[in-house]
């Protein structure tokens, strides 16, 4: 091969070399930028709980964030299949503030930062009594409590799908299986009121040192309960509910929050 000949093959090589790193750039300058939320002083990163839906050509995809400790804000792709989306709804959660709800209808043309403010949910002071089979109450447990938002599968537009469980608290019985827990007036939060209380909350006595589960509870003398063992949102409860296992529920199972997550 002549000088000449090499010297036009390494020309047109490295012309090509540089068409392909431009159109690169080009392709990730069109990828849309993430959707920033900040989240104020006063909430905990690593209990938000943060779900999300966006609309666009791919139709609607939704997703929940992985909630991570010491940030400061989370960060929502805005594209599904390297498609722009066209809108944005977010739900926020985070213990002791209401819950945040909104909706960004265009985001090619807004803002792609939004900074959430915690609104103060009042608590009431909550009491309980477990009711256990002598075999179960000889597992050393605790009462593990979720809030179970059933409004947010209408709102994503999930036919079937898993509710989120956002962990609530964890409390040890006495020797009696009573037991005393503040919990979030619900009823006190706009976005729960507006779908008309479509929201539960769930109890189950957990192995206090493996995480097993000892057995699903429900609550024997309120009524109302969106499954056989929820509790139904209320401003004031009875003086002591009373909690009883469900009674085919199974042993030794593994139970916590079955949904998707992502970054």
């Amino acid at each position: 091969m002549s000088h000449f000949t090499k010297r036009a093959l390494a020309i047109f090589v490295l012309m090509g070399l540089a068409f392909l790193l431009v159109k690169a750039g080009r392709g990730q300058e069109e990828e849309p930028a993430r959707f920033e939320i900040r989240l104020p002083p006063e909430i905990r990163s690593e209990q938000v709980q943060l779900g999300y839906r966006l609309t666009g050509p791919f139709g609607s995809a939704y997703g929940f964030i992985k909630a991570e400790p010491e940030r400061n804000s989370y960060l929502i792709d805005t594209s599904v299949d390297h498609q722009a989306a066209d809108s944005l709804l977010v739900i926020m959660y985070a213990p002791g503030c209401q819950t945040v709800m909104f909706t960004v209808h265009s985001l090619s043309e807004s803002d792609k930062t939004r900074e959430v403010s915690c609104e103060d949910l009042p608590t009431i002071t909550f009491n309980g009594r477990v009711e256990l089979p002598e075999e179960l109450r000889r597992r050393p447990y605790e009462v593990v409590i979720w809030y179970m938002p059933f409004w947010q599968l209408e709102l994503f537009h999930i036919a079937e799908g898993s509710v989120p469980m956002y962990p609530l608290a964890r409390v040890t019985p006495d020797e009696r299986g009573a037991f005393q827990v503040l919990l979030p007036n619900f009823t006190k939060d706009a976005v729960t009121e507006s779908y008309h209380r479509n929201a539960f909350i769930r109890f189950a006595a957990m192995e206090r040192d493996t995480g097993n589960l000892v057995c699903p509870l429900t609550p024997t003398n309120v009524q109302g309960g969106g499954s056989r063992y929820d509790l139904p949102i209320q401003s004031k409860y009875p003086k002591e509910v009373i909690f009883k296992p469900v009674p085919e529920s199974p042993q030794n199972q593994t139970v916590g929050p079955g949904r998707q997550e992502a970054r």
